[in-house]
């Protein structure tokens, strides 16, 4: 009964993951477009486009990656293997 009740866990526990890899992975996704367009930034002064790159604006699409990773391994890769043992 014990070994029935940690696999339903195990199991509601990968699909609540895969289910919030699906929004985190469309928030990623938005996210990393959204921020390597804007890594050009547009300033109008005097009539004059200036173009200016700004690199830190590219930062958050780290530590967004590796929560991205980290889910899509635990919902499809082979953390939950090695977790199994």
């Amino acid at each position: 009964l014990k070994n029935l009740m940690r696999e339903r866990q195990t199991a509601m526990q990968i699909a609540w993951t895969r289910e919030f890899l699906k929004y985190f992975g469309t928030f990623f996704g938005l996210t990393a477009v959204v921020l390597t367009t804007g890594h050009e930034v547009y300033s109008l002064t005097e009539n004059i486009t200036i173009k200016r790159k700004n690199p830190a604006v590219l930062l958050p699409i780290l530590p967004l990656s590796f929560v991205f990773s980290y889910n899509s391994d635990m919902g499809y890769g082979t953390l939950l293997q090695r977790i199994k043992g």
